[in-house]
């Protein structure tokens, strides 16, 4: 995955195999780098296409960006998508506002890239964090 700079936070897209994109966001989803990361994510939900949105990287979530998340899920769901959101295993940044805001009953969640990479992982419903 190549790291670019968009909107002042640091993407990496990949496609790891057919009809799955992986998209890396390092850095904080806060209130000036939520509308850059829905742009970045928003083209590549396509018809059919799991969308990995990997956040294990990130050291801040704010409530912006979990509205990004609940718009991007809906999005999916829209487009006959799937959404799976990676928030680290241990990652406090990720896990505390998605576990308060109960996005973590909404989202399908995995704990590692490998895990949401995994068919278990693309499947109906949210998918708990380990």
């Amino acid at each position: 995955m190549d790291g670019t700079c968009v909107g002042g936070v640091r993407v990496r897209v990949a496609e790891p195999a057919a009809d799955t994109v992986v998209l890396a966001v390092a850095g904080e989803i806060d209130v000036a780098h939520a509308e850059a990361v829905r742009r970045a994510a928003e083209p590549r939900l396509g018809r059919g296409v799991r969308l990995v949105l990997d956040l294990s990287d990130l050291t801040y979530l704010g409530s912006h960006g979990i509205a990004v998340l609940a718009d991007l899920d809906d999005a999916a769901r829209a487009r006959s998508a799937t959404l799976v959101v990676v928030t680290g295993a241990a990652n406090a940044a990720v896990l505390r506002p998605v576990t308060l805001t109960a996005m973590d009953q909404v989202l399908r969640l995995a704990p590692t890239l490998a895990a949401a990479l995994d068919d278990r992982a693309a499947g109906e419903g949210p998918a708990c964090p380990a």
